[in-house]
């Protein structure tokens, strides 16, 4: 084989940074938004105990915000398919964006569930924004573009938890966090102004009569069961992964940043540095992940990514020192890395473009259905049995995922 040849096999087996378009302004402007999120989103949990609220309560707060996302995601993978993608995505970003600012005037924990309910039903938006990502792809450069999608996407975490972490520790917790929130809110109505201008729509849908809402509500379920039923055996045991790990992760992010914080008396600002170093691993491990998954196959490729959730698990339940915490963090991020591109490309090419909205939406639906349970089961634990019980719970939840992904047939 010529130079020349070899060349051009490395450049297709490799890492190209590939954004059309409408990918590029949707990833654009959710990194810029991200750059707020990422200040808050580590801290959150911490934020609702600064309020007062109970340790039981974060975990209830968590389970009410999946259920109510879960519905909000059912109506938004139907209207991503009904409507365009493009009204869905920009009229239901724009209030998540705005709905940040609440947080600037609530000083008691048991008004907290206002801007919880109101984001959680905005992301309604996610189906028509994953179904954006995918259909303004090509099918063969569908892993780089949606590791280029994760790199831009991740790049904000690097730097925003250390920022974060540093107005609570000059500022408070719950000041700091507020001015946190305050950024996120400006930032993302900046986006979603330039998100309305730029974006294309990338789906025409069939049009309809319109006709009652009891109809269409009879109209959607039936819309769904057909996507359950023209979905292939693959697709379905995707689905069946994706519950089992979301169980998995519902055993541990709630409680990270507070047994961390409050247990392990951690600095905010040394959190803030963990989770920048998770971020960082992610947007470094990124550009060989596509190499990875081209000569692996998406198949070895997932279950790889999949390999790093009880490993990375496992090392935080026996840390001992802030050297174990750097593991956990590296770990967890290289895991993240490979996971992104690899399961988005997996999503993408297991559906097909008529019930792909649908099927975006059942891709976050159940897992959010299953995580309901298990998010009261964990503050039940947290709260009441021992701090680690939890974490360690989640490892054989995450060992089964595994096995799932094991029983696909593709490559």
């Amino acid at each position: 084989m010529g130079r020349g040849s070899k060349q051009v096999n490395r450049r297709r087996n490799g890492f190209r940074f590939y954004l059309p378009k409408d990918a590029w302004i949707i990833t654009a402007t959710s990194a810029f938004w991200g750059i707020g999120t990422f200040m808050y989103s580590p801290f959150q949990s911490i934020f609702f105990r600064a309020l007062g609220m109970p340790l039981f309560y974060v975990a209830i707060m968590a389970a009410i915000s999946s259920v109510i996302t879960a519905m909000a995601l059912i109506l938004g993978g139907y209207l991503a398919d009904r409507w365009g993608r493009k009204r869905v995505i920009i009229i239901f970003s724009t209030i998540s964006a705005a709905s940040a600012f609440i947080y600037l005037f609530i000083d008691s924990w048991q008004f907290i569930l206002i801007p919880v309910i109101i984001g959680s039903i905005c992301s309604m938006y996610s189906p028509a924004f994953n179904a954006t990502l995918t259909e303004s792809m090509r099918q063969d450069m569908r892993p780089s573009g949606f590791a280029s999608f994760a790199i831009l996407n991740t790049l904000p975490a690097v730097f925003a938890p250390f920022i974060g972490g540093l107005l609570m520790v000059n500022y408070g917790y719950v000041d700091g966090l507020k001015m946190a929130f305050f950024v996120s809110g400006v930032l993302g109505i900046v986006a979603m102004s330039i998100r309305a201008m730029r974006l294309e729509e990338t789906y025409t849908p069939v049009k309809r009569f319109r006709e009652p809402l009891l109809s269409n509500i009879r109209s959607m379920l039936h819309d769904y069961a057909y996507t359950m039923k023209k979905a292939n055996r693959d697709a379905k045991r995707l689905l069946a992964y994706a519950v089992t790990s979301s169980i998995a992760a519902s055993f541990t992010t709630i409680f990270i940043s507070l047994y961390l914080v409050k247990q392990l008396s951690l600095s905010p600002i040394d959190y803030g540095i963990l989770s920048g170093l998770t971020g960082l691993a992610t947007v470094i491990v990124l550009v060989p992940s596509v190499r990875i998954i081209k000569k692996a196959g998406l198949k070895k490729a997932a279950m790889l990514s999949a390999l790093f959730s009880p490993l990375s698990m496992f090392i935080f339940v026996s840390s001992n020192g802030m050297n174990d915490l750097l593991a956990w963090s590296v770990t967890g991020g290289v895991g993240g890395a490979l996971a992104q591109p690899s399961m988005s490309t997996l999503q993408g090419n297991l559906s097909e473009k008529d019930i792909r909205g649908k099927l975006m939406a059942l891709f976050s639906v159940m897992p959010l259905l299953a995580a309901f349970p298990a998010q009261i089961f964990s503050g039940y634990l947290y709260a009441n049995v021992s701090y680690l019980s939890t974490f360690m719970l989640s490892i054989p939840f995450y060992i089964i995922s595994i096995l799932i992904l094991m029983s696909l047939s593709i490559k």
